[in-house]
């Protein structure tokens, strides 16, 4: 869901609100990684209309996550073409897999950024070119 589809859902919400009525306060903010929102209101709020808007943001908030994955060239198996992959998190080992959806192997491009300063893997040279050449965006599943 773009800003704007968000934005044209919460007026129709909004067109239920009487004129003058300001009870519910929302915040966007968005980056190349990540949205946050935070929502204000009074006392007096309908808790439906909270509940479909926070619906709505919620929606718009899992939809701006832009998540990547490593292939890792020339590496294949009879499951196919192997991954840059983790049993957790970044910080713990990191090996090949072919794909798996019980590890790690979508990554933020700030969790990517750690990895290419992390010193396991600094001044290593197939990696440095492995983060330039292997990564792909992984399209919403």
């Amino acid at each position: 869901m773009t800003t704007e589809e968000l934005i044209s859902a919460m007026n129709k919400i909004g067109d239920e609100i009487p004129a003058g009525e300001h009870k519910i306060k929302i915040k966007l903010r968005e980056t190349s990684d990540h949205r946050d929102f935070k929502i204000s209101f009074d006392k007096e709020a309908d808790p439906q209309k909270l509940k479909k808007l926070q619906q709505l943001l919620y929606e718009w908030q899992a939809s701006g996550v832009r998540l990547y994955r490593v292939r890792i060239p020339g590496l294949n198996s009879d499951n196919g073409p192997q991954y840059l992959t983790c049993r957790y998190d970044i910080h713990g080992r990191v090996f090949a897999c072919a794909l798996n959806h019980s590890l790690k192997q979508k990554f933020t491009r700030d969790e990517l950024d750690q990895l290419c300063n992390d010193l396991r893997f600094k001044g290593i040279g197939w990696f440095e070119a492995l983060m330039r050449s292997g990564v792909e965006e992984v399209a919403n599943e």
